[in-house]
């Protein structure tokens, strides 16, 4: 049986057998850093400079949805000063939503969008939890057929968050769950209650007391990040791993997008896992960071989440790498959504605890905090599309090597 290193290595070494590009992984206690390592470089592209230097945890990267959590820990500040509420009507902060439609189809002649009207109110909780009946156009077919109709499919991150983002809702808020654009929202709503932008709002209450000086929105005025950042790679359909012609988002976003928009190092970003299992105070007060990880969608939002995973999951263990995986860790079906991310209801068999938290970011970066085990795991590549099966088999061989002693005594029991 080789080791996970071993694995690692082979997955990432250069030639037509490739499986991987570059990865950093990290495993972190409420003490620090407990195991960290990077795996190829940080560029497959062999005319790249980069391409001779290996990926290390100071590797600037495009986290895209990574950037939710910071969201969202900035709105439950908010919350707590009084300045947020989780239950209010969203609509007397973001105007928008005064009158939301929803989509129910298209004109078959014309290809004109058809609506009606919403009767009830969008929240915070809902956006950040993804079921106030928002979506994103590249995961939601009807979403993208909207969005070329509007003339809104423009470079992914290129436009006003105000223009490219205001879609119609799919289902009356509160009722279903679809993944989309709620925590972009949810970051505007930070930005006009507390009059200053996104990035400059986490500057003040996230980075600076956390030491993350790495992570910026704004790529474009941070030399120093920008000189960092790995290229991005392309899974081709036949397999191969080769330099993406695109990074997906633009590096010259003019709105801070809370969804999706920040640049980061996985060493970096790993702090922000310490703090979330130190629940020191620091970020949140501890009854704060409770509900950051508490589970609140009604029955209809639960199954529609449910089947979601479910069908990703099965998608992934019959793939290639996932059919063939010898050391598995076994996803339940047990899933819920809390204001911070995922939550497993149930503890998955050979990994994470009941109640541990997990998301992802597009460019295939995965992180779970598990508060029982006092165990935060951050898997960072630079690797397109999103969902690729190697990478969720490579995470979840990290994931049994944490969990079943074969990189060490990384956690402890609260």
């Amino acid at each position: 049986m080789v080791t996970f290193e071993q694995y690692m290595e082979q997955a990432t070494a250069g030639g037509a057998d490739r499986q991987l590009p570059g990865c950093v992984v990290l495993a972190a206690n409420k003490d620090g850093i407990a195991y960290s390592k990077s795996f190829g470089p940080q560029s497959v592209d062999p005319a790249s400079p980069l391409s001779d230097k290996p990926m290390t945890p100071d590797t600037t990267m495009w986290i895209a949805s990574c950037t939710k959590l910071m969201t969202a820990i900035s709105a439950m500040q908010c919350v707590e000063r009084g300045l947020l509420n989780l239950d209010d009507d969203a609509s007397a902060i973001l105007t928008e939503f005064k009158n939301p439609d929803i989509l129910v189809g298209f004109d078959n002649d014309t290809g004109k969008p058809i609506y009606e009207k919403a009767t009830g109110f969008i929240t915070l909780r809902m956006l950040l939890t993804h079921h106030s009946g928002l979506g994103y156009p590249f995961i939601q077919p009807k979403l993208g057929q909207f969005s070329k109709y509007a003339k809104r499919d423009a470079e992914f991150g290129s436009k006003l968050l105000t223009e490219s983002y205001l879609f119609p809702l799919l289902y009356e808020p509160g009722t279903s769950w679809s993944y989309g654009v709620g925590l972009d929202w949810a970051g505007l709503m930070v930005e006009r209650v507390t009059s200053q932008t996104l990035g400059s709002y986490m500057e003040e209450n996230i980075l600076k007391p956390l030491g993350m000086d790495s992570t910026s929105f704004d790529i474009k005025n941070r030399a120093d990040i920008l000189s960092r950042r790995a290229d991005m790679s392309l899974r081709t359909a036949d397999g191969a791993v080769v330099p993406s012609p695109t990074r997906f988002f633009s590096d010259n976003a003019p709105d801070h997008h809370g969804g999706g928009g920040i640049f980061s190092s996985p060493g970096d970003y790993v702090k922000l896992l310490i703090s979330a299992l130190k629940n020191d105070g620091t970020l949140l007060k501890p009854s704060t960071m409770d509900v950051l990880f508490a589970p609140c969608l009604p029955p209809d939002a639960i199954t529609e989440l449910r089947n979601n995973r479910r069908t990703q999951y099965k998608t992934f263990r019959e793939s290639k790498v996932g059919s063939t995986a010898v050391l598995q860790v076994i996803q339940p079906e047990e899933m819920n959504y809390a204001p911070g991310g995922q939550i497993s209801e149930k503890e998955w068999l050979g990994g994470r605890k009941a109640g541990s938290m997990s998301w992802s970011g597009l460019p295939n970066l995965n992180w779970v905090l598990d508060r029982e085990s006092g165990i935060a795991l951050l898997f960072s590549a630079q690797l397109l599309p999103p969902g690729d099966a190697a990478i969720k088999a490579a995470f979840e061989r990290f994931e049994y090597a944490v969990y079943n002693g074969e990189l060490g005594n990384i956690g402890h029991q609260n």
